[in-house]
């Protein structure tokens, strides 16, 4: 099987449907993401960091996504993630859609001082968000005060 270089990483070897990479000559160990889904997201870890195997092959044999919003997808969720079965996509990695971050970085400041008077569900309403959203805003929070 046919080896490339990435185009950023130096050191990182890629074949074409990413059952073999290699950072800097060690083979890197491919590990399943999540292991509910019908097909789990497969990932590799360098530089104190997990990397998406179908990005690491879009990236190395497909060259790199015109933005940061674009995603690695499988164009049928089947065939794995040989560098022809890999596109850039806009939106989620799932492809059932688009999802833009509802909030911003100054909105959880907001809502840092606004949980000191409202309830999370007053204040996930207000944001349009998930009141577990604001929890773990909360929890978060709370962790870096202590």
């Amino acid at each position: 099987m046919e080896f490339r270089n990435h185009p950023i990483i130096e050191g990182l070897r890629v074949n074409e449907d990413g059952t073999e990479i290699y950072y800097k000559d060690v083979l890197l160990r491919v590990f399943k993401n999540d292991h509910t889904r019908d097909t789990p997201t497969l990932k590799v870890n360098f530089i104190n960091k997990a990397h998406s195997v179908a990005r690491l092959v879009c990236e190395t044999w497909n060259g790199l996504r015109e933005h940061s919003e674009q995603r690695a997808s499988k164009i049928d969720l089947l065939l794995g993630n040989h560098y022809s079965n890999l596109e850039w996509k806009e939106g989620a990695t799932n492809g059932v859609g688009m999802f833009k971050q509802k909030l911003q970085q100054s909105d959880v400041e907001t809502i840092i001082e606004l949980l000191k008077g409202k309830s999370s569900k007053e204040i996930a309403e207000m944001y349009g968000v998930n009141q577990s959203t604001i929890y773990r805003i909360k929890q978060r929070n709370d962790k870096e005060n202590q």
